[in-house]
């Protein structure tokens, strides 16, 4: 297959495919040679065999330091598809397959929940398709890499530009590739494309109705939905990974998110190009604090053989660090795993076309070589600076499981987006009618000055969210007094202990008309905070129409109903969903006025008098105006009290009611000598002409 095989110093990590010449790059430490591997690219069936296409033995000459290169030609034209494994022969006289963690396709991961396996024949190298056993660990070959021809250039260029909507300007929809088609309620749910990225791109119409400007997937990095399959409460139900927040292989699309499970990248490039040609971006929830090798006990996939001490943060005595949550913690201060993370959202954004990156649990990337927390987050500024990321949205969870908290930190320093986890607690606490919350809840009202530094940078610096795949959906916040994480087999000890939820007088689902309409209300004033509040709003998929999970807060185990988008609840709940549109529509139509360095905040109490915090006051009146639009004024009352409270403006301005949060826009009240009354967990958006122009 191979014509002259060379050695190739400092090359680009993983393998490339360009005409008929082949590069491959490897991190290897403790290495006396490695074999390549390569076989006919094959769909792999269980009881397949497969025999060798060729091999390639490195020895010392082809060593650079820790990093292996070579490079080949192939003879004749060859076009399909190879599928490769490599053998390390390590110093200490052991032998192993890994599987390259830069590939940019993998085989063996074709049909979700199907749990497949490879072996290799130690004496011919032949391999063998067997069926995993279900348990904890499977310690053995879960993916096979894929080989194939790079696409020309004309071919990329040839794509739709990207929106490159301004972050300040964004909506996001918070969404599972999976979970938005697979209900039976789902228009596809009987066709090949149920579940798949060509499924979600079924989903752009109602996206777009919905006013949303990018939608922020779960992970779709290859991950190993099988890693730990267990019974849940029902044992007849296998529990699975179903969020994916456990990368196996950081360049490989996720292959059984793609119909065409032969060609995931091309349909994968599919979906972002009908999205950009629909004016929406799409952004991707990544996961470089950890990996799906876990601790000492899980498996050894790639990094664990390859340089265990450049990828992971290790203890003393070797162990695994665990700042995750996850089993082990990436080494984000070393270079090469620095330059994964560089080369992989390179990757992901030039080829493939992605807007921007949220980083789950990102205080790990500012961590140094011992763990400690770095004052200065030295990486986030070098991706921010990088040319190459330029425009991309760089967003983080400035948190991890260790305690590691430095909200503020990555938008002072390196100019990203961070998910604001204050403002979504006292927004929450806010409707459960909580005492001392209300200048917590115009903290957050302003974009969080106070934590990002104005309310100018607050703008970009905040994500604004209420609820998100981690935690209750927005229907059972006002649903739901606890948790209800039975059907995950952990006796409800896992989730959060507290969502700052309210069940309004019920817990669980209800037929009482006044509870019902209680919780409603209070769903139309989460959504109408969320969009007039100073930051970038982050919705989850189905919050729009009601989705419950039950009272789940931890739903990262189940593929069923539980996760689902179930699309008849834009029928039933049509109202809501129509609330949310408008609120979204108004958000856009306002921002100039609200969020511009010419806006200009004044805070009353619900007297028209100066504000006030007593911990008793449970209302927030205030005025904006924009010295661009001199004459014009807008107010906003919020009553989080259960019971009706009057608010008292100027007389001499003729309001008009853009919002009422308890009435439907035909039932619109104006206020009447400078009175306006507003229903328990009411919001009244009102706009008017000033006199004294």
């Amino acid at each position: 297959m191979f014509q002259t095989i060379s050695p190739l110093s400092n090359p680009a990590l993983g393998a490339q495919w360009q005409g008929n010449r082949l590069n491959f790059g490897l991190v290897a430490t403790d290495v006396v040679c490695i074999r390549y591997l390569f076989y006919p690219d094959f769909i792999p069936q269980l009881g397949d065999a497969k025999s060798l296409l060729t091999g390639v033995l490195l020895d010392s000459n082809y060593q650079f330091g820790d990093v292996w290169g070579w490079q080949t030609e192939i003879s004749g034209k060859v076009e399909a598809p190879v599928t490769y494994l490599i053998q390390l022969e390590k110093t200490d006289g052991t032998t192993l397959f890994v599987i390259d963690p830069f590939a940019r396709e993998s085989r063996g991961g074709e049909s979700w929940g199907k749990t497949l396996g490879f072996t290799v024949n130690a004496e011919n190298f032949g391999l063998k398709v067997i069926s995993r056993p279900r348990g904890h660990f499977f310690q053995g070959i879960r993916r096979l890499p894929v080989l194939r021809p790079q696409k020309s250039a004309e071919e990329i260029s040839s794509r739709p530009p990207r929106p490159e909507h301004r972050i300040e300007q964004s909506v996001v929809y918070e969404c599972h590739v999976r979970g938005m088609s697979r209900s039976p309620s789902s228009s596809i749910s009987n066709s090949a494309h149920s579940g798949t990225f060509r499924g979600l791109t079924e989903c752009i119409p109602h996206l777009k109705s919905l006013g949303v400007t990018a939608i922020e997937l779960l992970p779709v990095f290859d991950f190993d939905e099988n890693e730990r399959t267990f019974p849940g409460e029902d044992t007849l139900k296998t529990l699975v990974n179903y969020w994916g927040y456990s990368t196996l292989q950081f360049f490989s699309p996720k292959q059984n998110y793609a119909s065409d499970t032969e060609n995931p990248v091309r349909e994968f490039k599919s979906m972002v190009d009908k999205f950009h040609e629909a004016g929406l971006e799409i952004w991707l929830d990544v996961v470089f604090n950890h990996t799906a090798e876990f601790g000492t006990d899980g498996p050894a996939d790639h990094f664990k053989s390859l340089a265990p001490d450049q990828w992971y943060l290790l203890e003393k005595d070797g162990s695994f660090s665990n700042f995750s949550g996850c089993g082990n913690t990436l080494n984000c201060a070393h270079p090469t795993t620095r330059r994964m993370i560089r080369d992989c959202l390179i990757y992901w954004s030039h080829e493939m076309g992605v807007d921007g990156f949220r980083f789950d649990l990102a205080t790990i990337l500012n961590r140094d070589a011992s763990g400690k927390i770095l004052d200065f987050p030295q990486l986030l500024w070098e991706l921010r600076l990088d040319p190459s990321l330029k425009n991309i949205k760089l967003i983080s969870e400035p948190w991890d499981a260790f305690g590691g908290y430095e909200l503020g930190k990555a938008s002072s320093f390196a100019d990203w987006t961070e998910w604001n986890d204050k403002y979504r607690d006292s927004v929450r606490k806010a409707l459960c009618g909580d005492e001392d919350i209300m200048e917590a809840l115009k903290e957050s009202i302003l974009g969080s000055p106070k934590v990002f530094g104005s309310v100018e940078s607050g703008r970009k610096g905040s994500l604004n969210f209420i609820t998100s795949h981690d935690g209750m959906t927005l229907m059972d916040l006002v649903s739901f007094d606890e948790k209800h994480n039975e059907a995950n087999g952990e006796k409800n000890r896992d989730g959060h202990n507290s969502d700052y939820s309210s069940n309004c007088g019920i817990e669980g689902a209800t037929n009482n008309p006044e509870i019902q309409k209680l919780r409603f209300r209070k769903l139309y004033m989460f959504h109408c905070l969320l969009q007039m509040s100073n930051g970038i709003p982050m919705l989850l998929g189905g919050d729009e129409f009601g989705r419950t999970q039950e009272g789940n807060n931890n739903a990262y185990c189940h593929d069923s109903k539980l996760t689902w988008i179930d699309w008849n609840l834009a029928e039933k709940n049509s109202e809501l969903l129509v609330f949310t549109q408008r609120m979204i529509a108004l958000r856009k139509q306002h921002a100039p006025f609200l969020f511009s360095q010419q806006s200009n905040y004044q805070w009353f109490n619900a007297s028209g008098g100066p504000e006030e915090f007593a911990p008793y006051v449970r209302t927030l009146h205030y005025e904006v105006t924009n010295s661009a639009w001199p004459g014009q004024v807008m107010r906003i009352l919020i009553n989080c009290f259960d019971q009706p409270v009057e608010f008292l403006l100027p007389k001499e301005i003729d309001w008009k009611v853009l919002i009422d949060t308890d009435k439907q826009p035909a039932e619109y009240v104006p206020p009447y000598e400078g009175s306006a009354w507003l229903e328990g967990f009411t919001v009244q958006i009102l706009r008017g002409t000033t006199t004294n122009v």
